[in-house]
Protein backbone atom coordinates (compact mmCIF):
# COMPACT_ATOMS: atom_id res chain seq x y z
CA UNK A 1 0.00 0.00 0.00
CA UNK A 2 1.26 3.65 -1.29
CA UNK A 3 1.93 6.30 1.40
CA UNK A 4 -1.76 8.24 2.26
CA UNK A 5 -3.18 5.03 1.41
CA UNK A 6 -5.63 2.98 3.60
CA UNK A 7 -7.88 0.06 3.53
CA UNK A 8 -11.18 -1.27 5.26
CA UNK A 9 -11.03 -4.30 7.34
CA UNK A 10 -14.59 -6.08 7.71
CA UNK A 11 -15.83 -8.23 10.16
CA UNK A 12 -18.41 -10.61 11.17
CA UNK A 13 -19.08 -11.73 14.58
CA UNK A 14 -20.64 -15.38 14.83
CA UNK A 15 -19.99 -16.25 18.58
CA UNK A 16 -19.97 -20.39 19.17
CA UNK A 17 -20.13 -19.89 22.77
CA UNK A 18 -21.87 -17.85 25.17
CA UNK A 19 -20.90 -14.94 26.79
CA UNK A 20 -18.45 -11.84 26.48
CA UNK A 21 -15.80 -12.69 23.48
CA UNK A 22 -12.87 -10.77 22.94
CA UNK A 23 -10.19 -10.95 21.02
CA UNK A 24 -7.31 -8.98 18.94
CA UNK A 25 -6.37 -8.36 15.34
CA UNK A 26 -3.41 -7.92 14.63
CA UNK A 27 -1.70 -6.22 11.10
CA UNK A 28 1.49 -7.13 10.45
CA UNK A 29 3.21 -4.28 7.85
CA UNK A 30 6.48 -2.85 6.68
CA UNK A 31 5.74 0.48 8.00
CA UNK A 32 7.21 1.95 11.68
CA UNK A 33 4.77 0.66 14.55
CA UNK A 34 4.32 -2.79 13.39
CA UNK A 35 2.44 -4.47 14.33
CA UNK A 36 -1.17 -2.85 14.62
CA UNK A 37 -3.41 -4.29 17.16
CA UNK A 38 -6.97 -3.09 17.43
CA UNK A 39 -8.92 -4.92 20.09
CA UNK A 40 -12.23 -6.79 19.60
CA UNK A 41 -15.26 -7.86 22.02
CA UNK A 42 -19.07 -8.78 21.27
CA UNK A 43 -21.42 -10.26 23.95
CA UNK A 44 -22.52 -13.60 22.37
CA UNK A 45 -26.57 -14.42 23.37
CA UNK A 46 -28.28 -18.10 22.22
CA UNK A 47 -31.51 -18.18 21.34
CA UNK A 48 -33.38 -21.50 21.07
CA UNK A 49 -36.75 -22.37 19.42
CA UNK A 50 -39.04 -26.06 20.69
CA UNK A 51 -40.13 -27.22 18.65
CA UNK A 52 -38.25 -26.62 15.69
CA UNK A 53 -41.10 -28.33 14.04
CA UNK A 54 -44.94 -28.38 13.54
CA UNK A 55 -46.98 -31.28 11.86
CA UNK A 56 -50.95 -30.44 11.42
CA UNK A 57 -52.28 -33.73 10.15
CA UNK A 58 -55.56 -34.22 9.12
CA UNK A 59 -56.95 -30.52 8.61
CA UNK A 60 -59.72 -30.57 6.32
CA UNK A 61 -59.40 -27.76 3.55
CA UNK A 62 -61.02 -24.18 5.02
CA UNK A 63 -61.20 -25.33 8.42
CA UNK A 64 -58.77 -24.32 11.21
CA UNK A 65 -57.08 -26.75 13.53
CA UNK A 66 -56.30 -26.25 17.02
CA UNK A 67 -53.26 -24.53 17.92
CA UNK A 68 -49.89 -25.90 18.50
CA UNK A 69 -47.42 -23.67 20.79
CA UNK A 70 -43.60 -22.97 19.88
CA UNK A 71 -41.57 -21.55 22.93
CA UNK A 72 -39.23 -19.32 22.01
CA UNK A 73 -35.91 -19.10 25.11
CA UNK A 74 -33.21 -16.74 25.32
CA UNK A 75 -30.10 -18.40 26.95
CA UNK A 76 -27.71 -15.41 26.98
CA UNK A 77 -27.24 -13.14 29.42
CA UNK A 78 -28.11 -10.26 27.67
CA UNK A 79 -32.03 -9.00 26.95
CA UNK A 80 -32.49 -9.24 22.66
CA UNK A 81 -34.44 -7.27 20.55
CA UNK A 82 -37.33 -8.81 18.42
CA UNK A 83 -38.54 -7.04 15.49
CA UNK A 84 -40.90 -9.39 13.33
CA UNK A 85 -42.63 -12.81 14.20
CA UNK A 86 -44.19 -13.71 11.02
CA UNK A 87 -44.84 -16.81 8.92
CA UNK A 88 -43.55 -16.75 5.67
CA UNK A 89 -43.03 -19.37 2.93
CA UNK A 90 -44.96 -20.62 0.01
CA UNK A 91 -48.23 -21.58 1.52
CA UNK A 92 -47.79 -18.51 3.90
CA UNK A 93 -51.49 -17.73 3.79
CA UNK A 94 -52.37 -20.80 5.44
CA UNK A 95 -51.14 -20.44 8.91
CA UNK A 96 -51.68 -17.41 11.47
CA UNK A 97 -49.30 -17.24 14.47
CA UNK A 98 -50.48 -15.22 17.50
CA UNK A 99 -47.67 -14.77 19.68
CA UNK A 100 -46.47 -13.37 23.16
CA UNK A 101 -43.12 -12.03 23.08
CA UNK A 102 -43.53 -8.46 22.58
CA UNK A 103 -40.35 -6.72 21.85
CA UNK A 104 -37.79 -7.87 23.79
CA UNK A 105 -37.21 -11.11 24.79
CA UNK A 106 -35.03 -10.85 28.54
CA UNK A 107 -31.96 -13.15 29.64
CA UNK A 108 -32.82 -16.36 31.00
CA UNK A 109 -36.49 -15.75 29.68
CA UNK A 110 -39.12 -17.18 27.19
CA UNK A 111 -42.18 -16.51 25.22
CA UNK A 112 -44.27 -18.29 23.26
CA UNK A 113 -46.06 -18.33 19.74
CA UNK A 114 -49.16 -20.42 18.90
CA UNK A 115 -49.79 -20.98 14.99
CA UNK A 116 -52.79 -22.45 13.56
CA UNK A 117 -53.20 -24.02 10.34
CA UNK A 118 -55.97 -23.43 7.68
CA UNK A 119 -55.21 -25.38 4.65
CA UNK A 120 -56.40 -23.58 1.40
CA UNK A 121 -55.96 -26.71 -0.63
CA UNK A 122 -55.62 -30.38 -0.41
CA UNK A 123 -52.60 -31.87 -0.40
CA UNK A 124 -48.77 -30.91 1.11
CA UNK A 125 -48.77 -27.59 2.80
CA UNK A 126 -45.81 -25.99 4.28
CA UNK A 127 -44.34 -22.44 5.55
CA UNK A 128 -41.71 -21.06 8.07
CA UNK A 129 -42.20 -19.33 11.65
CA UNK A 130 -39.93 -16.69 10.98
CA UNK A 131 -38.32 -14.43 14.32
CA UNK A 132 -35.98 -11.27 13.25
Amino acid sequence: MLAGQSCRILFYFTPTTLGNLTDTLSIFDSGGGSPQFVALSGNATVLSVSPKSLNFRGVTVGKTSLPQTVTLTNHGSTKVQITKISVTGTNRLDFTEVNACGTSLGSGTSCTIDVWFTPKATGSRSATLSIY
